[in-house]
Formats: C-alpha cells, structure tokens, sequence
C-alpha cells in the first residue's frame, strides 16, 4: 500500500527549473531520468536559446569559435560526473581529447614586461631562476610545509593567502593571473576558501599545500563511473572538447528533454515567485504562471534577488551581495601558422598595463575545429576586461564592438608578433558572465541555503553562482542537487 501511494506522489510532483544554461539542462536531465512524468518538468529561459554561457559559432567555412567554456578537465568527481553525462547522452564518440604530453597541456605562458615566459613544467625549471621570479622557485616550495598555518578564521584572499605561504612574487606573478584567467577577477579581492577550496583545505587540515596535495584522497564515488572517464585516465587527458564546440552538449541535452517531453519554454524569464497556503510555489512569466511543488533555479544570484516575494528580504539581500564580473571576447582566425610558440595560451598579471586578460591558442588544442577547407588557419582567443572592464572600457551597454576588436588585433601584433589582418573575427561582450567569489563568499552562501532550510522552502539553488563556477561544477552540482530532492521527496527513480 505504502509503494503505491509514493508512486502516485512521484506521478503528481511538479518541478519549474529556471534558467536553461548547463545547471538548468542538466538538472531537467536528471529529473528526466528520475521522475514518472517528464510533462511535470518545465524550464523557463529567458532568452530565445538554450546553453547560457556554453555558446559556440560556426563561421561559413566551419571554423568554431567558443565565445564561453572551450574545454573541460577530466579529473575529480565533478570532472567523472561530466564525462559520465557525455556518455549517458551518446557524445562519446565526438570527443577531442589533449593528453597530458600535448604542448597544449604542458605549456602555458604569462605575458609580462614585453615577452611570454613559460611557467615552470618540471624538477630541472623549477632549479633554473625563471625570468619572471627574482630567485629559484624550489627553495620556496620546499620551505613552503614549514610555514605556519592561519591561526584565525577570517576569510583570505587568493593574493594574501600565496604571498603569505609563498612569496609575494608567486601571488604577483602566479595567483594573480591565474584569477584572471579563470574567474576575470582581482585576486585581492577573491576569496581563496571560496575560490580554491581544495587549495584552502589543504592548509586547513594539512597545514601545507604540499602535504594536503599528497596525503588527500578524494572519495571514489561509484555513480560517476563510467567507460569514457576510465578511457580519461587511461590515456591522460589533460583536457578535452568535441567536434563543434561545447555548445554540442547542451543543445543534445535541450534535444532529448524536448523529445522526451519536458517542456522547455524560450523567452520566459520568471518574473516573480510566491508562496501558495499548501506550501507550494507559483512561477510567474510575462504570459503565464504555473504552481509546482519544487523550483529549482539556476539563474544568477542577484537575477534571483529581484524576484523572490517580499518577506524572504534576508534571502534577497544576500543574494544581491554576489556580484558578476563582464568580460570581452573577441575570436581571430589567421591564415597559417601565425603563433610562434605551441601551447595553451598565456595570460597577464593585472600589475601590468594591458587591456587583456589573456589569449588562448585555440587551434593547439583543437585543430579539429579549425575550418575544414583552404589549408592551414590560425584560431585565438583574445579576452579582456572583467574586474576592470568598466574603468577600461566604460559602461558594456555603449562599448564599440569595433574598439574592442581593434585592441586584440593590436594586442596580437605586439605579442605574438601576428602582422597579417585576420580572415575572421567575432566581438562578444558577455555582460555579467562569471560570478566573483569576494571574500566573505561562503558565508553569504551559508546564510542563504540556512534561510531556505529554516524555511523549510521547496526552493533549491544552483549554478555558478554559488559553489563553483566551471562547467564540472554545474554539471555535479545540479545532479547531486537533484538527487536530493528526490531523496527528500522519498521519491522511487524509475
């Protein structure tokens, strides 16, 4: 009696997932797999696509050029968990994998003082003084377990956490463009608890980055495993894409869920959320409102913020709090070979004056995207901006495209010494693209999720906002989010 009244409760369940980015798809994706009636799943995106910042061009000639993520890491839970999903969704096959032993995996660059200086990759580079540091590298790892660990709770900075352990040349020099590269961010300004958590932990409980490296395991979690995720290690990858770009992935996902029945709605942004008597919440759009028992967002914070009912404020304030960062893209194809060194890119601190972040050699990597026909081309990514777009640039809204494509063109030239004009070049400007982990991050966080807990609300949170900002995180989150709904719900998969 009992297994049949939860099979009428798993029929009836409702769930409204807003936003279709990566957290989103994969989220429906896993309600699909999980939940009797893919008719009571319905995404809401506000935009007239899915994908959100997972967004690839294909030029007349075939050449992709990914205006967001462009490769993914195979490694830990979260990197088994996307490979899993890939493999689940039948992609395996159009994978474009870098083993470690490419140029792309084992050379990377920091653009400084007017040359490219490749960062150390071995004992005999690490020996060596770098042109970048004032002395030798290793007497600086080597001293690093010894040094004491933070005796006080309050939250660190990326910067002030690597000059502290290491020097301040490795937070100038490493940290600092790392930050940028990643999260487009000041590295003074980056939580490193947030940020690097692995990193912070290592400390924490190790009292070294070194020691917590070697001496953490990291639990093996049997449902990531998968044939392609052991073909990963078997091989070692450093990274990966596939044929066509990252955006293969989520418009297969947005094709299976529309075939198996989940409504997937464009240009529907929710406008507000409330509570009905039962404990249950309404959705409204511009046309529509729907009431479901679980709503599951994936839009960024402070989007978030704006459309909670009035008497969740603590929740909306602090969810205001986690703020965004703009970056610009512009993707350049050259006819022939025009980078003067193999590898995956290279990057710049901000203490020098450029308007770059950094470049990526895109057709390193993969030059399987590069355009099918008419000899050998040349794909980069320029990228600029972020923390300081808007004292570089001006406001996002006004900015000319044209400019932007003008300073990576010049920045080509002066850097890489690339003199001929580009065949191709496409300008973005992705306004509020990728969330800044500041200090205090996690106990905004904390805040948040003990509010929805105290409130016993059927509101669960994900994305990039909150807990990682990769496309791992938002794949492994969204899916152990799902679960444990399902789990709370004391729903039977089917």
């Amino acid at each position: 009696m009992a297994a049949a009244v939860t099979k009428q409760k798993l029929s009836a369940a409702k769930f409204a997932v807003l936003g279709g980015g990566v957290s989103g798809l994969t989220a429906a994706y896993r309600l699909l797999n999980r939940v009797k009636d893919p008719s009571n799943i319905i995404v809401l995106e506000s935009s007239n696509r899915v994908g959100g910042w997972v967004q690839s061009c294909v030029t007349e000639q075939g050449a992709v050029f990914e205006l967001g993520p462009r490769s993914i890491r195979p490694v830990g839970k979260a990197g088994m968990a996307t490979l899993k999903m890939v493999q689940d969704i039948g992609l395996e096959k159009r994978i474009l994998a870098v083993p470690r032993s490419h140029p792309a995996a084992k050379s990377r660059f920091i653009y400084s003082r007017g040359k490219l200086h490749e960062l150390p990759t071995g004992i005999m580079s690490l020996i060596k003084r770098q042109p970048l540091f004032s002395k030798s590298l290793l007497p600086l790892i080597l001293r690093e377990p010894f040094v004491g660990r933070k005796q006080d709770d309050v939250d660190e900075s990326v910067y002030d956490f690597f000059k502290r352990r290491m020097s301040v040349e490795v937070a100038e020099y490493l940290s600092d463009p790392l930050c940028r590269g990643i999260f487009a961010g000041d590295t003074r300004l980056l939580s490193l608890k947030s940020c690097f958590p692995s990193v912070y932990q290592y400390e924490n409980q190790h009292g070294s980055i070194l020691k917590g490296a070697f001496l953490t395991k990291e639990a093996p979690d049997t449902s990531v495993l998968s044939p392609l995720a052991t073909l990963a290690e078997k091989e070692r990858w450093s990274t990966w894409s596939i044929e066509g770009g990252m955006q293969t992935v989520t418009d297969k996902l947005h094709d299976i869920l529309k075939q198996q029945g989940v409504s997937v709605k464009m240009n529907a942004p929710c406008t507000s959320l409330s509570m009905t008597s039962d404990g249950k919440l309404t959705v409204h759009s511009v046309n529509d409102q729907i009431t479901v028992d679980h709503v599951i967002s994936c839009i960024p914070a402070q989007c978030l913020a704006n459309i909670v009912p009035l008497d969740w404020k603590p929740l909306a304030d602090e969810l205001s709090n986690i703020h965004t960062t703009t970056v610009g893209v512009v993707n350049l194809e050259y006819e022939g070979s025009v980078v003067p060194v193999e590898g995956f890119g290279y990057l710049v601190p901000s203490s020098d004056e450029t308007q770059v972040l950094g470049v990526i050699f895109d057709s390193c990597a993969f030059p399987e995207n590069d355009r099918h026909h008419g000899g050998k081309t040349t794909r980069i990514t320029v990228m600029m901006g972020g923390h300081w777009f808007n004292s570089l640039f001006g406001d996002p809204d006004s900015v000319d495209p044209n400019h932007l494509q003008n300073v990576a063109i010049e920045t080509a030239e002066k850097t890489l010494g690339i003199r001929t004009k580009p065949t191709s070049c496409l300008t973005s400007i992705l306004r509020d693209c990728i969330t800044q982990y500041t200090l205090g991050h996690s106990d905004r966080i904390k805040n948040i999720f003990d509010f929805i807990e105290s409130r016993k609300l059927p509101l669960t949170l994900i994305g990039a906002s909150y807990n990682g900002v990769s496309v791992n995180d938002c794949i492994y989150n969204a899916q152990q989010a799902v679960d444990r709904i399902l789990e709370s719900r004391d729903e039977i998969p089917r």
